[in-house]
């Protein structure tokens, strides 16, 4: 029940806004704005290519006004999935500036992610690529589309011609016609997919105003400005990814350089020649560049600042990375906050930034709460619950918003954790069941499904087991009919299902039985104590 009178939430509101985190700005106006001031100025490089921000406006206005002539409008869905390339920035911020909404998926989902996703979110356009590896992204949507009786307005092939496909259009500074003017700041504009602890991926709606309170808070903490540098290797089409790329940096009047894909050496490299000051992401990034900078002599221009989010750190990679030089900053956030919501400035003493996620931002209020919803004493581990300006609007479902944001406002992620009585989180565990991957978060629910579907498993239990290098991956532990006598058979059997490389397990335990409750529920606690009949190690493939 609501304790919270609607008198009560227009004044935390007014907070907000007189604070400067609530503004009236779109995020379909960021780009033109930024670009009206500083038309020359470089935006980003990419591949050797360097684009301003007054080709970058003008591109991004080209392929909004091939949407607009289309039909595409106020809250259709733009569903880009793309790898690294222009292209995934273009269509992303073009979405914004039609007035529609940006749908990024991450290229390494595949026939079985896709479905769930088409299905919520019924797209007005669909942008992939023609060749992904050994796949046909265009191929795999066509038939998904048709399965689930979908027409987009539009679909657009990146890379090749394929029938029935369009072509993005290229930059026109002489394009006739007129945008729409920007949604409300309050409006979604983002949908972005993240997995919880249901098989189906969850569709979280983000308006421009959590968005920008995200940069406001953000640019404070990193004391971040038009001189940063930030470098982009995760995947554009991905909140992380995007708001590194171009969100960020055009919020800053600052430049970005991003890569196609992770390669530490060339980050190195880069990082020295565009005089790179920050970065973004899951911890397998950070321990790739202290491993080279550990090696490497002393003198060339190094990163300065690592904002660490989305895995666990451990505390000797901070003390590792400030004696190369970099400053590591821990971060707690997610999706559902438009990014992080805690986070330790470079400034902060070493003993918190290496044992802690970082301190609240501004107006962001994390609590803790008993299994009965009851605050507990600061420092007390428990669930943990966020309000503030930059929390999302709800998921696409009504049910699941119902669920984790109650009626006082408070998000309830699944996530345990303490906060001490100066604001610092630290987060200790999660109550969902996912697999947290390099930062890439899986349903083991999902993954044990589509194991569970080879006729020769008969039981089969999915956790998160511990990585050197991405922090977790994902390990099975499976009961087996007589005939399948390697980890090969089901393998194959999760690739023809369309699974995501990443989902498919790096271990495979065969055991005799899976302990469970009497009301069938297993006991995933018990499950490394189990004697192992057959020990299966799956080849981990590299992080695309």
């Amino acid at each position: 029940m609501s304790t919270t009178t609607p008198l009560a939430i227009r004044y935390r509101e007014a907070g907000y806004r007189a604070t400067g985190l609530w503004t009236p700005q779109s995020l379909a106006e960021l780009v033109p704005d930024r670009a009206a001031r500083h038309p020359d100025r470089e935006l980003f490089l990419f591949e050797g290519r360097r684009v301003s921000y007054g080709e970058f406006a003008t591109w991004t206005r080209t392929v909004a006004l091939d949407l607009v002539r289309r039909g595409v409008g106020r809250s259709d869905r733009v569903l880009v999935q793309l790898p690294n390339c222009l292209e995934a920035l273009v269509v992303q911020v073009a979405a914004f500036r039609a007035g529609a909404m940006d749908v990024p998926v991450v290229p390494i989902y595949r026939q079985h992610e896709m479905r769930q996703i088409l299905a919520d979110c019924r797209p007005a356009v669909v942008c992939t690529v023609t060749a992904l590896g050994d796949r046909d992204p265009t191929a795999e949507i066509d038939g998904l589309l048709d399965e689930l009786g979908l027409s987009p307005v539009v679909r657009f092939a990146v890379g090749a011609e394929r029938p029935g496909w369009s072509v993005l259009p290229e930059p026109d500074a002489a394009a006739a016609g007129e945008l729409p003017e920007p949604p409300p700041a309050d409006e979604p504009m983002l949908l972005l997919y993240t997995s919880g602890t249901t098989s189906a991926p969850k569709g979280a709606l983000l308006s421009s105003r959590a968005v920008i309170a995200h940069m406001v808070n953000f640019r404070a903490a990193l004391e971040a400005g038009e001189h940063t540098v930030t470098l982009a290797a995760t995947p554009l089409s991905h909140l992380g990814g995007f708001v590194a790329a171009v969100v960020f940096p055009v919020f800053l009047g600052g430049r970005s350089v991003v890569m196609p894909g992770w390669r530490p050496d060339a980050a190195v490299e880069l990082i020295e020649r565009e005089g790179v000051t920050l970065m973004m992401g899951a911890t397998v990034f950070i321990a790739d560049l202290v491993e080279r900078y550990e090696k490497a002599p002393a003198g060339a221009h190094r990163l300065e600042v690592y904002a660490a989010a989305g895995a666990a750190v451990a505390p000797e990679l901070v003390d590792r990375a400030g004696e190369v030089g970099v400053q590591v900053v821990r971060a707690y956030g997610m999706t559902e906050t438009a990014g992080v919501c805690a986070i330790a400035w470079a400034g902060d003493p070493l003993a918190r930034r290496r044992e802690w996620d970082g301190r609240l931002l501004r107006a962001m209020e994390i609590q803790v709460v008993d299994d009965e919803r009851r605050l507990v004493e600061p420092g007390t581990v428990g669930h943990l619950r966020i309000r503030g300006p930059q929390l999302f609007t709800g998921y696409t479902d009504p049910v699941l918003t119902a669920e984790q944001i109650d009626g006082d406002g408070w998000f309830y992620p699944g996530d345990i954790g303490r906060v001490d009585d100066e604001g610092w989180v630290q987060m200790v565990g999660r109550t969902k069941d996912i697999v947290n991957r390099g930062g890439e978060k899986f349903s083991t629910m999902d993954i044990e499904i589509a194991i569970a579907s080879h006729p020769g498993v008969q039981r089969v239990a999915v956790t998160a087991v511990p990585d050197e290098r991405l922090g977790e991956a994902v390990g099975a532990w499976i009961v087996l009919d007589d005939g399948i006598g390697d980890a090969d058979v089901l393998v194959n059997h999760l690739h023809e299902r369309g699974l995501a490389r990443q989902k498919i397990p790096v271990r495979w335990h065969v055991v005799a039985e899976i302990p469970a409750t009497a009301s069938g529920k297993v006991q995933k606690h018990r499950l490394e104590q189990l004697p192992d009949l057959h020990t299966w190690t799956t080849e981990r493939k590299p992080v695309s």
